[in-house]
């Protein structure tokens, strides 16, 4: 009986400029050989083989299979694609996902708050996948521990992919790999964080990666992460840990099992608060509106304000002034001051804030300069904790035909405390199983040859969630930034009589009228602790029962069938065709149930439908023109993070399920010297269903724009890429229901903090806030023979306004970065100093419609980087 065959190792030494490696070969033993003693096997001398460094090049290689699942290069991938490479991940600094503007058009600096890990695409919310399994993406420092690359996709995710909210684009993580070949370790970081003008800060990260053969079929890779930072911004750290773990195992050719592991403790974060009462004056001169914010509050049909004493934040009440809207909606003071009670002086009388205006008019109230570094509290904390395993199989049944499961189990825990009234705890639990069928089949039919290339099969995606919220108070404009950082907190604001100084402690008991020794008794939103110091509102629709849409608990199964084929004919024309269909059942309670009023559920079920076509001719085996049409029902989560939220009558918002998404995009792509010159050119419209805002109004967003890209390895030592985008960003439809929708005035008149409930702006069309018409970024890489090396890379973006009444336009930004490094076979130091010319930058803090934060970005920063490969 013939024996089955075996591998042997043999080892052959390669000199490669002057140093001698280790390269594992492995020849076919026959069964001959196999029974043959000891002493008949013939022991070969070590060979040396002369030869030149692996090619190392910026221009894409990579396959990519997390669009259609079919393996194809990006010339031939009619869709906008962008790849980073392993040595960008490992050598470039990348604190969040802002900094991936450097490798893909058509990317937005976002903020995020600090804590984003989800690039904003095409002036929209993005997905994040990992190894083509799209997984939680709710906010926390940025941390690339296991991860060894990433693909950049723009526009929807692929219809083998269930139904995804966020349709401006994705980024695929590519998890660290085991290497078979020969054992490796690496120990690379940070250290240490010089900002101009404030001197030095603690920023401290270290990561140790091994891996290695177990046997010629087996082979892992461990890497742990442990960073401890010190923002530039007061009170903002990034501490976390992060391990991962993996396993490869390749017993023949036909099979191969890929497995990881992670688990991710954010222990201890702050998100940044930026700049409040955004103004001209903030971005042109640095200067801040400081002082005594004045509510405008509502007792029956009266509306009417108090009149300080001083801007201070403990200045004394001297009496009170009638507020009347004007034909502007304005709230303007009439008649003199008033010294009698005030309107809620008892608690039958308590008084509700539905708004605020800035009086320049109160001694105290002035411009000042503010530090850019200004932020948060120091009491302020969140943490997040992640657990993730994920196991893909793929067995090739012959030559033609393979069949491939992934599966993806993931369990998520988040606490938020935030400016003293901003409360999140977040459970999110998902599991998610793709079984495709793969098929590459050649054939001809007359004189055409055809290649199809096709993934048909299925997933399952099940998602559960609870989700205790509380939002009282997050505006954060009523505040003075001026004042302690601690004092940001509503308690302290309302000088409520109950404050005890903790977190939530100004709340008292939910439902009653709450004292405040300036603006006598206050009606509160009602909010109910929750254990870890946390409160949180009822969950439901307002003003049912005065329930909060982000409050819930709930699950959603997803099945999805799919097809995608992909044809090529004579190599020169070819089309794509793919076609998803998902049924969802979805159910959404109210966790917090206190009284058996507070019993509120819902369920349903929807059929989500959506499919894809694209047509390419290659006038050139390294040329790609091509368009592409897709047209996706998406299913649209919101608010806090990937959660199911309430409509009207506290039932499921129907239109979440049915969220349309339309692509048309056309494109070129061309290498015109193979593996050193890579251009793309594109251009697209896009329309899609935003989700729901707070009060469940669905806007609609319109985006056209033209991106284009270059990659030149222009030496092995010599490396240049560019990007450059247009985008005209418009709300077809959108009620501007932002917490400011006119931004913040100092005219002791237009009301600000009112989430559009006095100002009463009109649903309608409005260009999109925070997006740039134009932006560019390009680098270059070089590395002299000696080791030195140099890396300058930069961005720059045309004005853009914060808010969509655009009282607020941030001019041109640009940013310089450089890198100074010193490379060795087994280690590196560098040196980076980021914003090189010291710009005073500007991003917004939070994404969206209407941002109350105005961030001003880090000055000149010097920063020092390491590596050791054993």
């Amino acid at each position: 009986m013939r024996q089955p065959f075996q591998l042997k190792p043999l080892v052959i030494a390669l000199s490669v400029l002057g140093a001698t490696l280790p390269l594992y070969v492995f020849a076919e033993e026959t069964s001959h050989q196999a029974g043959d003693s000891e002493s008949d096997v013939i022991t070969l001398s070590d060979v040396v083989v002369t030869g030149a460094t692996n090619k190392t090049t910026v221009v894409p290689k990579r396959k990519v299979t997390s669009i259609y699942g079919t393996d194809s290069s990006v010339l031939d991938t009619p869709r906008v694609v962008s790849q980073v490479s392993e040595q960008q991940f490992r050598e470039d600094v990348i604190r969040s996902a802002d900094d991936l503007v450097k490798y893909a058009p058509s990317i937005t600096r976002g903020g995020g708050q600090n804590a984003n890990f989800a690039p904003q695409i095409r002036g929209q919310n993005s997905e994040v996948f990992q190894d083509s399994q799209r997984i939680y993406s709710t906010r926390h420092p940025t941390n690339l521990n296991a991860y060894e690359g990433a693909d950049i996709v723009a526009g929807p995710t692929g219809v083998i992919f269930a139904p995804t909210s966020g349709s401006g684009g994705y980024i695929n993580y590519l998890t660290k790999k085991p290497n078979f070949n020969k054992a490796e370790t690496n120990i690379s970081g940070t250290v240490g964080s010089i900002y101009s003008g404030k001197g030095a800060e603690p920023n401290f990260s270290v990561s140790i990666d091994h891996t290695a053969p177990i046997s010629k079929e087996l082979a892992f890779r461990v890497s742990a992460t442990a960073q401890k930072t010190d923002d530039y911004y007061d009170n903002v750290k990034n501490n976390f840990n992060a391990f991962y773990g993996a396993l490869a195992w390749r017993p023949n050719d036909r099979l191969r099992v890929d497995w990881n592991i992670s688990y991710d403790d954010y222990y201890d974060f702050n998100v940044t608060h930026g700049w409040n009462r955004a103004s001209q004056q903030s971005v042109d001169n640095g200067l801040y509106y400081k002082g005594r914010a004045t509510p405008i509050i509502q007792n029956g049909s009266t509306f009417w304000s108090p009149v300080f004493e001083s801007g201070a934040a403990n200045s004394k009440v001297i009496g009170w002034q009638t507020r009347q809207k004007n034909d502007k909606n304005q709230y303007v003071a009439v008649g003199g001051v008033q010294t009698t009670p005030l309107p809620n002086s008892t608690a039958d009388q308590a008084g509700t804030i539905k708004g605020w205006v800035y009086d320049p008019s109160i001694p105290g109230n002035e411009l000042v300069k503010l530090d850019d570094n200004v932020s948060g509290r120091s009491e302020d904390k969140n943490s997040a904790k992640r657990f993730s395993t994920q196991l893909k199989v793929i067995k090739d049944l012959n030559e033609h035909w393979s069949i491939a499961n992934s599966t993806l189990y993931q369990n998520n825990k988040d606490l938020g405390d935030s400016v003293g009234s901003f409360f999140t705890d977040l459970d999110h639990e998902l599991i998610d199983n793709r079984l495709e069928f793969l098929a590459d089949y050649d054939f001809e039919i007359g004189s055409v040859k055809i290649n199809n290339k096709s993934s048909t099969g299925g997933t399952y995606r099940h998602e559960k969630f609870t989700s205790l919220a509380a939002n009282n108070s997050f505006n954060i404009n009523p505040y003075d930034l001026t004042n302690d950082p601690s004092q940001k907190n509503p308690g302290d604001l309302l000088g409520l009589m109950n404050n005890s100084g903790s977190t939530g402690g100004w709340i008292g008991q939910a439902g009653v009228p709450q004292y405040s020794q300036y603006f006598g008794y206050l009606n509160l939103p009602r909010m109910y602790p929750i254990g870890n110091g946390l409160y949180a509102e009822k969950g439901g629709f307002p003003p049912n029962g005065g329930g909060a849409v982000y409050t819930g608990s709930g699950f959603w199964d997803t099945l999805s069938v799919f097809t995608q084929q992909n044809f090529t004919f004579n190599d020169v024309f070819g089309i794509n065709l793919g076609i998803n269909h998902s049924s969802v059942r979805a159910k959404l309670e109210n966790p917090l149930v206190l009284t058996p009023t507070d019993v509120r559920s819902s369920s349903d079920k929807y059929s989500l439908l959506s499919y894809q076509l694209s047509t390419f001719i290659k006038p050139t085996a390294k040329s790609t023109l091509y368009f592409t049409y897709d047209k996706s029902t998406a299913l649209n989560t919101g608010v806090f993070g990937p959660f199911l939220i309430w409509g009207a009558v506290n039932q499921l918002n129907p239109l979440a399920f049915d969220s349309q998404s339309e692509l048309k995009e056309v494109g070129f792509k061309y290498e015109p010297i193979t593996d050193k010159l890579f251009l793309t050119l594109s251009g697209f419209e896009q329309k899609r269903d935003l989700s729901p805002d707070t009060n469940g109004n669905m806007a609609r967003f319109e985006i056209k724009g033209i991106e284009s890209s270059l990659r030149w390895q222009l030496q092995k030592n010599i490396a240049i890429g560019s990007n450059f985008t247009y985008l005209d960003a418009q709300y077809s439809s959108i009620i501007p229901a932002g917490f400011s929708p006119f931004g913040f005035h100092a005219d002791n008149a237009t009301v600000w903090g009112d989430s559009n409930a006095l100002n009463q702006r009109k649903a309608g069309r409005y260009d999109a806030a925070g997006i740039p018409k134009y932006s560019a970024s390009a680098y270059v890489d070089y590395q002299h023979q000696s080791g030195f090396g140099v890396n300058l890379s930069g961005w720059w973006t045309s004005y853009w306004y914060t808010n969509l009444s655009q009282t607020v336009k941030i001019p041109n930004n640009y940013n310089l970065d450089l890198g100074l490094y010193y490379r060795q076979p087994q280690w590196t130091v560098g040196l980076n100093i980021l914003n090189l010319t010291n710009q005073r930058n500007f991003v917004n803090g939070l994404a969206g419609a209407n941002s109350e934060f105005l961030q001003p970005m880090r000055p000149l920063t010097v920063q020092g980087q390491f590596s050791y490969k054993f």
